[in-house]
């Protein structure tokens, strides 16, 4: 039986029950699919659906990897179902989204004037003379 539960999600009973490192898996329970995940999906959070699969089942990849047809099949349909239309589209057109890199410059760094990075135990405050930026009341 797939149940859809009020929050937005869905919840597989197998079939064919099976166990997993001492642990009987009985069900597959995955989390609503929310706007976040398809601002995420956008971004290229995901390599794969099976990792967005894995992400709102909250289930151990190697356990999504023993599941038993039919379940198997249950378990991608209720999968699917969550998905937005986009979503479903870019998966089956092959077009998962690509982590994009940017070309933003690292943040500077502050430095003690020697190039050398000022470091502080954390809580502990940079001393004045070491803030970046300029200091104008001493001229070369």
């Amino acid at each position: 039986m797939i149940t859809s539960t009020k929050l937005g999600g869905r919840t597989v009973e197998l079939f064919a029950p099976f166990e997993f490192n001492g642990k009987q898996i009985e069900r597959i329970v995955f989390g609503p699919f929310k706007l976040g995940h398809v601002l995420l999906w956008n971004q290229g959070r995901w390599q794969s659906q099976f990792d967005l699969m894995v992400e709102l089942s909250g289930e151990q990849e190697a356990v999504l990897r023993e599941l038993r047809f039919p379940d198997a099949d249950r378990v991608m349909e209720a999968f699917f179902a969550l998905l937005t239309p986009e979503v479903r589209n870019d998966i089956a057109n092959g077009e998962i989204p690509i982590k994009q890199e940017t070309d933003e410059p690292a943040p500077a760094r502050v430095t003690n004037g020697s190039g050398e990075p000022v470091t502080a135990a954390p809580g502990v405050p940079i001393p004045p003379e070491m803030e970046p930026g300029f200091d104008l009341t001493e001229e070369p």
